[in-house]
């Protein structure tokens, strides 16, 4: 008989770890005394993180039954007593990779890969944790809430007037703290993508060159390539946007300005159509054509659902396996990512507070636009940097992750590391607006 992953004995380790935790985390914070954003925000967003962590954890236990996080759990544990029996060692459970294990032990719980990295993250944090479950799920939110904390920072550098705000879409954001937390995928691509961002701003923008920024920035690209290839996809058009409107920012005739944007998304698309080729063979199984073609076999999978499991899916319409189709797709795998979904597509208790969510996103949205105005709006996003690139990568990534997730269930967690970027770039953008009247008033009065 299978041991409960979550049993008595974790009433009493749980409050004694998230203690030794916080106790860690004090003493990080009082090394900082004179940093105003660990001093203000440092623990809260922690605590919040250890309560997302703990609270995902007994939601998938209690609620759901099964989940791909108790997966990767299982199998972690299943690595230890292989290795306790000297069939495999140390060394082969981090270099080989899982299809030996899968083939050989019939190890199933990963799945995939990027999976695998997942139970191996759960395997080493195992050591630690007298090999609970609840306990791994607490050390992994600790270990994946440093690069939520560098995300935070990037963006308060970026618009220093509202750090209240900014820690509420990234620290304190309901499906940001608990997707964002334990033994799952998301939690490591969003960290990873945290200390990204961080040291792309700290080398490209603010121009503090390392050779330790590139050993960090190489490394978080190669995390999240294995475990969201797609969010690097994602980020390259939108990076290369930042950098020239970053030089372009430095030519004062605005007619050049205004042209530069267009001009370069032409040149972007002749660029891909010269080289889709080798563009494709280098993303596999993200590569349009066969992008379209998975779309297409998950469009089945769900449509075979029975009516109970398919409670939460929607239907945007048929795909084919071309740019094309998958362009013309886009704007409602958009819309169903950040607004849907709507109040009245619920079906469980669960939904509703992600419809609570995108509700909350949808009505900032419209009071944005509506405060700013429709052509100040555009206008940001296609001659501010920041805003271009905030909006332009919640665009692609949005797009993608809406036309390839039909399940609300699922959207809600796949949708993460785009929900602070969407709502950095409408905060900058009213924030621009309120500087813009700012300097009109100064012009007026003078």
């Amino acid at each position: 008989m299978e041991t409960p992953l979550i049993g008595v004995i974790d009433l009493f380790l749980v409050p004694v770890y998230c203690f030794l935790l916080l106790f860690i985390f004090r003493i990080i914070k009082k090394r900082y005394p004179t940093d105003i954003l660990v001093q203000k925000y440092y623990i809260k967003g922690f605590i919040v993180k250890l309560l997302g962590g703990i609270f995902f954890a007994l939601l998938v236990y209690y609620y759901y039954g099964v989940g791909d996080t108790m997966s990767y759990f299982r199998d972690s544990i299943r690595l230890r007593e292989l290795l306790s029996e000297g069939k495999i060692s140390f060394y082969q459970i981090l270099t080989y990779d899982y299809e030996y294990f899968h083939d050989k032990f019939d190890l199933l719980g990963s799945v995939t890969e990027s999976g695998f990295v997942v139970t191996k993250i759960s395997f080493l944090l195992s050591y630690l944790s007298f090999s609970r479950f609840l306990i791994v799920t607490i050390l992994a939110s600790a270990v994946f809430y440093v690069g939520m904390f560098r995300l935070f920072r990037t963006f308060v550098a970026i618009v220093p007037t509202h750090p209240r705000f900014i820690a509420w879409i990234v620290l304190y954001f309901p499906s940001i703290a608990i997707y964002g937390s334990g033994i799952f995928k998301e939690p490591i691509a969003i960290s990873a993508l945290g200390w990204l961002i961080y040291y792309l701003h700290k080398s490209f923008i603010q121009k503090k060159f390392s050779f330790f920024y590139i050993i960090y920035l190489v490394a978080a690209i190669l995390i999240i390539f294995i475990v969201k290839p797609y969010i690097i996809i994602a980020l390259l058009i939108p990076f290369l946007i930042l950098i020239i409107l970053s030089l372009v920012e430095k030519v004062k005739s605005p007619l050049f300005k205004t042209l530069t944007l267009p001009i370069l998304v032409v040149l972007i698309v002749a660029l891909y159509s010269i080289f889709s080729g080798s563009i494709s063979n280098i993303l596999g199984g993200f590569a349009v054509d066969k992008l379209g073609e998975n779309i297409k076999e998950l469009q089945k999978s769900y449509g075979s659902m029975n009516e109970e499991d398919a409670g939460s899916n929607f239907d945007i319409g048929n795909i084919e396996p071309n740019l094309s189709s998958l362009i013309s797709k886009l704007p409602a795998g958009f819309v169903a990512t950040l607004y849907r979904p709507f109040i009245w597509e619920t079906r469980k208790i669960i939904m509703f507070f992600s419809a609570l969510e995108s509700l909350f996103i949808l009505i900032f949205t419209l009071y944005v636009l509506k405060r700013t105005g429709p052509i100040f709006f555009i206008r940001q996003i296609f001659s501010e940097r920041f805003v271009a690139f905030f909006i332009f990568y919640s665009i692609i990534f949005a797009g993608i992750v809406g036309v390839s997730t039909m399940n609300f269930g699922t959207l809600a967690r796949y949708r993460i590391p785009v929900i602070p970027f969407y709502l950095m770039g409408l905060l900058l953008i009213m924030n621009n607006h309120k500087s813009n009247d700012v300097k009109i008033k100064a012009l007026v009065t003078k």
